[in-house]
């Protein structure tokens, strides 16, 4: 009776096992070095082809984000310089495909100081890295077929914000921007079944070796 427990209990795991094996999935992925903005940089990637089963979802990641940001000051008094506080920049990657996916906005710590009549001041540089998007899930329907897709990373105009004040008279006068660098790699996997969900001959091989060593156990005891 107990035998029978462990045979029946065998052939329960063996079922829920060979079902995993016969998930499959497919990685590509694209990275746009570090570059500075703006730019757009496309990636070609292949579509689900519908011959290798049935995609049951995808998912996309931005990952390994880095750069560079720095806000920049300008005065276009030609006769007075200005001081000024609280200057900041915003840089930024979005990945526009199918579906889209972004980091989190990189900002500059506040930077204060002064700019002389007719010129800029760019405020001390703020390297980052390791930045990541959480993983979204697309629409698989946009995935299928038998040709590529072509996300395009879009670090155009991506200093995302800039803001800063300055002096009495200062209105019309100085103008806060930014400037800096980004990179980063797009992830995008294909989670699918196989057709029929056949599991590979390895697998089979490894359920077929527990039954027969089972049966064996089963011969023995009636012996």
């Amino acid at each position: 009776m107990r035998l029978g427990r462990i045979i029946q209990a065998a052939a329960i795991c063996c079922m829920v096992f060979v079902g995993c094996m016969s998930a499959s999935t497919i990685t590509q992925t694209c990275t746009v070095t570090v570059a500075l903005v703006s730019y757009t940089s496309p990636c070609t990637l292949n579509e689900f082809n519908p011959a290798q089963g049935t995609l049951n979802s995808v998912t996309l990641s931005l990952t390994s984000v880095s750069g560079d940001v720095y806000s920049i000051v300008s005065d276009i008094n030609t006769t007075t310089g200005y001081t000024f506080s609280s200057a900041t920049a915003t840089i930024g990657l979005t990945l526009a495909g199918p579906d889209t996916i972004d980091v989190t906005d990189q900002s500059t710590p506040p930077c204060s100081g002064s700019v002389s009549a007719s010129s800029t001041f760019d405020c001390a540089d703020s390297p980052f890295s390791g930045l990541a998007a959480a993983p979204i899930t697309g629409t698989t329907a946009n995935y299928i077929g038998t040709g590529t897709i072509t996300p395009v990373f879009d670090a155009s105009g991506q200093i995302v914000t800039q803001s800063g004040s300055a002096g009495p008279g200062s209105a019309g006068q100085v103008f806060f921007s930014g400037d800096g660098s980004i990179g980063g790699t797009f992830t995008l996997t294909y989670n699918y079944t196989p057709p029929g969900g056949v599991p590979e001959p390895a697998t089979m091989a490894m359920v077929g070796g527990l039954f027969f060593g089972l049966a064996a156990l089963a011969r023995k005891r009636r012996a």
